[in-house]
């Protein structure tokens, strides 16, 4: 029996954690750039002529539209970016300093989270990220996903073993400039590991 060698990462798509910046690119993403703050910027005379409550709204409606906006950027990420991998795909929605929390380790780079996905679709030449659920407040959108694919490559230590995986993932997206400059993602690993073999499911029940 193949055992568990080593901690993987896998990477969603995230997923799910942006678009080119607030540039070329941007308007064609998502229709009408809410990156700055346009009119908010008051002098303080004006400010001190609204009231709170106004201000609040105002507040409100802004995160409101960055939230929309980003999430636009995320569905075009998630249908878009994820099938294919695509390097230049990628300059347009990941940061070139994107910070990726992945199963208790952290790791930087476009570069980077390039590697770790071509590493997976090796693994799973047939890999599939598919959105369940999309939500968005303020600069984090979150997704979850459900992966699928066929194991046909080296991953998590584990020689190809010919066998079909289904796994749930949830990733948390944080954008900034119309791109994703962080993401935090937890995929079910143990339920992976037992589909291909790895991990006895009587072990792990026993184990709990």
């Amino acid at each position: 029996m193949r055992r568990y060698k080593k901690r993987a990462v896998v990477v969603t798509a995230l997923g799910a954690l942006g678009l080119a910046a607030f540039g070329a690119g941007a308007a064609d993403a998502v229709g009408t750039v809410h990156g700055n703050t346009g009119t908010s910027k008051s002098t303080s005379t004006e400010t001190g002529s609204r009231s709170p409550s106004r201000v609040a709204a105002e507040s409100a409606s802004w995160s409101h539209r960055t939230a929309q906006a980003n999430k636009r950027i995320m569905q075009r990420f998630t249908s878009e970016f994820l099938p294919t991998g695509d390097p230049a795909l990628a300059r347009k929605f990941i940061s070139p300093d994107i910070v990726m929390h992945f199963a208790g380790t952290t790791q930087q780079g476009r570069d980077t989270y390039l590697g770790v996905l071509a590493a997976n679709m090796k693994a799973f030449p047939d890999l599939k990220w598919t959105v369940e659920d999309m939500r968005a407040e303020g600069d984090t959108v979150a997704v979850r996903y459900v992966m699928t694919g066929t194991h046909q490559g080296p991953f998590a230590g584990v020689e190809a073993t010919g066998k079909a995986i289904r796994a749930e993932s949830m990733a948390f997206y944080r954008l900034a400039g119309g791109k994703i400059v962080e993401e935090r993602a937890q995929l079910d690993m143990l339920g992976i590991l037992q589909q291909m073999g790895a991990v006895p499911a009587a072990s792990a029940a026993s184990a709990a």
